[in-house]
């Protein structure tokens, strides 16, 4: 794979669980303009609001549509693509120079089954012209284009493998996984047995896949792990655990 050194950029994504309505869009827009504050440049990388792509699957399959199809590709790309536009809309509300490409213009080039592809290039310098000239560049996470040209998706928690893929190919500086939960945990977060002690400050590629509890999509996971691309999960405004060849340490809590 190439790698295009890109200081002073970092690769953001926001999953669905963040981008529910606008005030979720607005909280992302908040976590760029303190980004950009920063002296960073940012490609934001996005799901589909929560609850579209299964709503849009429901749909197809009541219209009698079974399996995968470059067609069911295309359909649930279509909340990808919303959810770029919804952001940049709140991006530019914020102030900054914000640009937001759609799935054929990233042309994320990808192999595989059009419901389960993996990225394996990108298809010119597009993405890196417009990110060298926008404080925040948005794409959508998730989607892809095969070698002729059909829509093909990543599998679910695509979006993860979008950001991970970019973020090496660009030479990235930090690559952030933004979830609703501020980094990776021995146990549930959201349940009260689990408490802030749970968290983890680092851990190994290898040490988050064998705890197996979903946060990165584990083909991403296993790409990181395979090209050694560090990255980091967080919340918003979190700190979040550091994955990469840091064996685990955890969090002390506040």
């Amino acid at each position: 794979m190439r790698v295009l050194a890109s200081p002073g950029l970092s690769v953001l994504k926001f999953g669905a669980s963040l981008l529910a309505d606008a005030d979720g869009y607005r909280a992302v827009a908040m976590e760029l303009l303190r980004e950009v504050g920063g002296g960073r440049r940012v490609l934001a990388v996005v799901s589909a609001r929560r609850g579209v792509t299964d709503a849009l699957l429901s749909e197809a399959r009541a219209l009698g549509h079974r399996g995968d199809s470059d067609l069911q590709a295309r359909l649930l790309g279509t909340g990808e693509e919303a959810s770029a536009a919804l952001l940049a809309l709140a991006v530019r509300q914020v102030g900054l120079r914000v640009a937001a490409l759609s799935a054929g213009e990233l042309s994320l080039r990808t192999e595989g089954p059009a419901d389960d592809a993996v990225p394996v290039g990108l298809a010119g310098e597009a993405l890196r012209d417009v990110v060298r000239t926008h404080d925040v560049t948005v794409v959508p996470g998730f989607v892809g284009r095969d070698a002729a040209g059909r829509p093909t998706l990543l599998g679910r928690g695509g979006s993860d493998y979008t950001a991970l893929f970019l973020g090496a190919w660009l030479g990235a500086e930090e690559i952030r996984l933004v979830k609703d939960v501020d980094g990776v945990f021995l146990g549930d977060p959201r349940t009260p047995s689990t408490g802030r002690a749970d968290a983890l400050r680092s851990a190994t590629w290898d040490e988050v896949a064998r705890l197996g509890n979903g946060v990165v999509q584990p083909k991403a996971l296993a790409f990181a792990a395979s090209r050694g691309v560090a990255f980091r999960v967080t919340g918003l405004g979190g700190r979040g655990t550091g994955v990469g060849r840091d064996r685990s340490v955890r969090r002390l809590p506040v």
